[in-house]
């Protein structure tokens, strides 16, 4: 963990001098680009050019704020700090060299809006720069995806997952929808582990329409299998929660909860650990649920986009036809790119290649709204440092 962006971090921080091009103007620093936006003036927003960082925040407090500040101010902060590391290859290596560390902008002066004081703070500028970092992570060229290669590297992967974490007759436990992503991670996992080694769960909730390519998935692999149906225990925990409307949140997000609770049962009757089938797109807008299907013990697909789990999938012996199917979650009746409102095709090009990949704002605004807000279902549980 990083909590201080002093000293060898010291570039981290927004009062750190490089020169910054952003909104048509240079900055000397991000702090002075940051606190410009917050006047709607031009002739204002130009004074704070050649300021200094500390010079600019003090202004910064004094201009008559645009009326939208508090809507965008968030999403500035993300395009000036991007600004920053994509303008300087330095600093961006340096960024980059930070590796998986939690950025924490840890301060004594009271700021728990971009940072945390004392422990406590929203720290959305660290959060800022852990989804700059993680762009330019997985920026990478077109072509050089390679697809054999991958699938080798997780079933090594996985093997050495399972040695380390469990024993030679330790299972993984996965659940099976029937979509690319669960029969993708079964076929990884028994190709890893031999068939005997991998227990599907089935889990529909009442009535599911596409039930039979899980059970196609199952038995096409040879593996061994339950069928768990959550729909009872999903409409009487929903029952129970008297006293409280129950919001649409409550309604969705319920179901993947019991389904991962399931899945956690029955490892602990066969001796597994539970597969994550999360891909890296899903993962990238949040599309998942917190303690869900967002859980798990070990994710062989999370850095993988769409397309690349499906290249994936094309390699292992399964039907082409499920890995090519429209995911959905089984559960509201839409697919995913109904539910987000964009295609993956344009998410992984978003984010293998960068926003400049695509040409569509509103799709542009929607990806990268949805990845700061859901962060939080990415990152390590906060907790108190005395």
């Amino acid at each position: 963990m990083i909590n201080r962006f002093t000293d060898k971090y010291y570039f981290l921080n927004n009062f750190y001098e490089t020169p910054i091009e952003y909104g048509g103007a240079t900055y000397s620093n991000a702090e002075a680009a940051f606190q410009a936006q917050k006047t709607a003036d031009e002739n204002e927003r130009r004074q704070f050019a050649d300021m200094s960082a500390e010079a600019a925040k003090k202004r910064g407090r004094e201009v008559f704020l645009r009326p939208d500040w508090e809507q965008v101010k968030a999403e500035i902060m993300y395009e000036v700090c991007l600004a920053k590391f994509t303008q300087n290859d330095i600093l961006k290596e340096k960024l980059l060299a930070t590796g998986h560390e939690m950025l924490i902008y840890g301060n004594d002066n009271g700021d728990t809006l971009w940072g945390q004081a004392d422990g406590i703070g929203e720290n959305l500028l660290g959060k800022c720069l852990m989804r700059i970092r993680d762009e330019l992570m997985y920026c990478r060229k077109e072509g050089s995806f390679d697809p054999a290669q991958t699938k080798e590297g997780i079933i090594r992967w996985i093997r050495e997952y399972m040695a380390f974490n469990g024993n030679d007759e330790t299972k993984a436990v996965i659940g099976i929808s029937g979509g690319k992503d669960s029969t993708v991670a079964a076929a990884l996992a028994a190709e890893a582990l031999g068939r005997d080694r991998v227990v599907g769960v089935l889990m529909p909730r009442g009535v599911q329409p596409d039930i039979e390519d899980s059970y196609r998935v199952v038995r096409h692999l040879g593996i061994q299998y339950y069928e768990v149906n959550i729909g009872n225990a999903a409409d009487e925990l929903l029952k129970a929660v008297n006293g409280i409307a129950l919001s649409e949140q409550a309604k969705v997000n319920t179901p993947p909860r019991i389904r991962m609770t399931t899945l956690y049962a029955v490892a602990a009757c066969v001796g597994g650990r539970v597969m994550n089938t999360c891909n890296l797109s899903e993962d990238f807008v949040g599309y998942s649920t917190k303690f869900g299907d967002s859980a798990g013990d070990f994710s062989p697909l999370a850095n993988l986009t769409v397309a690349e789990v499906i290249e994936v999938g094309k390699l292992l012996d399964i039907p082409t036809e499920l890995v090519v199917k429209p995911p959905s979650d089984g559960l509201c009746g839409k697919t995913d790119e109904d539910n987000l409102g964009f295609s993956y095709a344009d998410l992984d090009r978003f984010i293998r290649l960068g926003r400049n990949a695509l040409s569509d704002k509103d799709t542009i605004r929607c990806i990268e709204e949805l990845h700061i807000r859901n962060l939080h279902k990415l990152s390590a549980l906060p907790v108190f440092e005395k």
